[in-house]
């Protein structure tokens, strides 16, 4: 089955067997754009002292060469302003990467990771982990058939769909501990599936319809209200929803942010459809990638009232998009180009751009799959 094709090594013909650069940054092969618009007055360069506030990278380094195996490692946010960080640290897992690997995914708290992976070698159950980060240890709190990535809400309770691998699926709800574990999908529309999971809104899960595209707002109790028909990105907060609305008669694609499903404000406009979107932690700042018209990708950040739409950063494929815990960086993860798939942060501040490193972190691999903790 699709979900269980293996990872396939990434092959270069010429590899550098270089180590990692003594320097905080490498020079960068893509361009940072120029200008010199601002921010929001809230966006201000970290100190040294912020190292509370800006957390720890967590992604994955799958090797070129054969042989090697795929590692989850951790790096400190110390890293993102000071060259003087410590060592990359490799976290241990009770599992083997064999098949397709989604990023961690963190309670609001920061103390828990979610991630949902099979320990087998045929690749089914799926079981759903939580990882301690400080304890460094692995306790599985559930197993089906396939689990897809589970979504924390803001009051720590963790949802997720489970397949059955002959077609049926349902939608959980489980606390972090294990207990509690409650169907939630019942109530949706058969003639709506199979539906996807787009994360939380406050109380409420938000199932989208792979079929007809339709949201559906589930509490924990199973209480289901359509809400729409486009896919949604909901803020932290649940407040707010960005969305790509395209315009078939002018063949543009529009952000739009909607807080009730009824009023739409309009924030940009663009000949190529928005991917991926993420919101800043302060629920203030959205951004986005395009592919323009040389299918080169831009990434922007605009305000959640439509101003300050700046251009800041210029590359090939983009993987995710991530903020800082303080809400003062972004990360960018690029996944093809001739060097291999990497991490940049931007200084939203300044706009500096620079490559992720830190002791112990080769570019001789590929980094993939990031998350931030907080």
């Amino acid at each position: 089955m699709k979900r269980f094709i293996l990872l396939t090594l990434i092959l270069l013909t010429a590899c550098s067997s270089s180590p990692t650069p003594a320097s905080y940054f490498d020079s960068v092969t893509d361009s940072a754009p120029s200008t010199d618009s601002s921010l929001p007055v809230n966006q201000t360069q970290s100190s040294p002292n912020a190292n509370q506030e800006i957390g720890d990278i967590y992604f994955f380094l799958q090797p070129r060469t054969a042989g090697k195996s795929i590692e989850l490692v951790k790096i400190s946010g110390t890293c993102v302003y000071d060259s003087n960080c410590p060592l990359l640290e490799k976290i241990q897992v009770p599992f083997q990467f064999n098949f397709v690997i989604n990023a961690l995914t963190w309670s609001p708290d920061g103390k828990y990771a979610a991630f949902s992976y099979p320990d087998s070698l045929n690749g089914t159950p799926t079981k759903l982990w939580i990882f301690d980060a400080d304890a460094k240890t692995w306790t599985s709190i559930a197993q089906f058939p396939f689990i897809d990535p589970p979504f924390w809400s803001a009051e720590n309770l963790i949802a997720f769909r489970a397949q059955d691998g002959l077609g049926n699926e349902d939608v959980y709800v489980i606390n972090p501990d294990g207990s509690a574990l409650r169907k939630i999908s019942a109530n949706l529309p058969k003639e709506n599936q199979p539906y996807v999971m787009d994360g939380w809104a406050k109380e409420s899960v938000l199932i989208r319809s792979a079929l007809t595209q339709k949201i559906f707002f589930v509490n924990i109790n199973g209480d289901v209200q359509e809400k729409f028909n486009k896919q949604v990105i909901a803020s932290p907060n649940g407040e707010y929803f960005v969305y790509d609305d395209f315009d078939s008669n002018t063949n543009m694609h529009t952000l739009k942010l909607t807080t009730d499903f009824v009023n739409h404000t309009s924030l940009t406009q663009f000949p190529s459809g928005f991917y991926p979107i993420a919101w800043s932690p302060d629920n203030d700042l959205i951004a986005f990638n395009i592919y323009n018209a040389n299918n080169q990708a831009e990434v922007y950040v605009i305000s959640n009232t439509g101003q300050n739409l700046k251009l800041i950063y210029q590359g090939t494929t983009i993987g995710r998009l991530l903020f800082s815990p303080n809400g003062k960086y972004l990360l960018v993860e690029k996944t093809t180009s001739i060097s291999g798939g990497h991490l940049f942060l931007i200084n939203l501040a300044t706009l500096e751009q620079k490559m992720l490193q830190a002791p112990g972190l080769s570019t001789d691999y590929d980094w993939y799959a990031p998350s931030w903790r907080p």
